[in-house]
């Protein structure tokens, strides 16, 4: 275990004893959990509520989609119908069985609730799947015990991962949309870092929250009181125009308008860190 790793299973274990977060992060996961359980899920009616408040408050663009949201909330709509989703979401990490997601109503002889197709462009072309999406589903369907599926967790794991130094070749490769293996990459990390403190959950906040903070997009990572203190230090004025011009890469972290005994400021450490490493390769 190098001195990264140690720093890594740290943070973790602060993340366990955290007792509050005002970040916009975690209202928007208490709202929406909020929403579950004053639904029960069964109908395409409430899982379309569910769906819409998911879409919305994490940016998945769904709604983008003519029909999509609907579409694919009679999809989940026709799994629970013969199984209950939570459960089926919770088997699936265990036998990687598809069986269960199968779709009796779709147009194609042979798919499932991942592979799927759902919406249609202005054009009336078929868009695509909506993998993403369902694991934000899943994720609050299980009570957080569901990985999810999102762009910057899989730009973030492997820096993570070398972060480590875990051996780059025992690395899964990365197959894009496929749940199956996304769900194995992130059993494999969770394996590897190997403490009582890392699941699902606590691994997809620190992937989220430093991703976030690594490219630059810090509303949901900060309370509004802390960004407030971030735009006024790090706004510019180029051309006229005000621009936020942070950058983890060259900020002084002893500068930061936060607190440096909080969770948040140690994001923002990994962060740097992580930028820095990939400097170097």
């Amino acid at each position: 275990m190098n001195n990264n790793h140690k720093k890594l299973l740290n943070l973790f274990e602060k993340i366990h004893s955290e007792k509050k977060n005002e970040s916009g992060y975690s209202l928007g996961k208490s709202t929406i959990l909020k929403v579950f359980k004053a639904t029960d899920g069964y109908s395409h009616e409430d899982i379309l509520a569910r769906l819409t408040l998911i879409d919305s408050m994490y940016s998945t663009q769904m709604s983008r989609r003519y029909y999509g949201l609907e579409e694919l909330a009679v999809a989940l709509a026709d799994v629970h119908n013969r199984k209950n989703l939570e459960e089926a979401f919770l088997d699936f990490l265990k036998d990687k069985d598809l069986k269960p997601f199968e779709l009796r109503n779709s147009k194609k002889v042979r798919t499932n609730l991942f592979i799927e197709k759902y919406g249609i462009g202005k054009n009336g072309e078929d868009k695509g799947s909506a993998v993403s999406l369902i694991s934000k589903y899943a994720y609050f369907e299980t009570k957080f015990k569901f990985p999810i599926y999102d762009s910057i967790v899989r730009e973030m794991y492997p820096r993570v991962w070398n972060y480590c130094g875990f051996p780059k070749s025992e690395m899964l490769e990365f197959k894009y949309n496929d749940m199956t293996s996304f769900v194995e990459m992130i059993n494999l990390m969770i394996s590897k870092l190997n403490s009582t403190y890392v699941n699902y959950d606590s691994l997809d906040r620190i992937l989220w929250y430093v991703g976030k903070i690594y490219r630059g997009n810090l509303s949901l990572v900060l309370s509004r009181k802390e960004y407030d203190a971030f735009a006024e230090k790090y706004t510019k004025t180029e051309d006229g125009k005000k621009v936020f011009a942070f950058d983890i890469a060259t900020v002084d972290l002893k500068s930061l308008p936060i607190k440096k005994d909080s969770l948040v400021y140690d994001f923002f450490v990994l962060a740097k860190e992580l930028k820095l490493l990939d400097n170097k390769q």
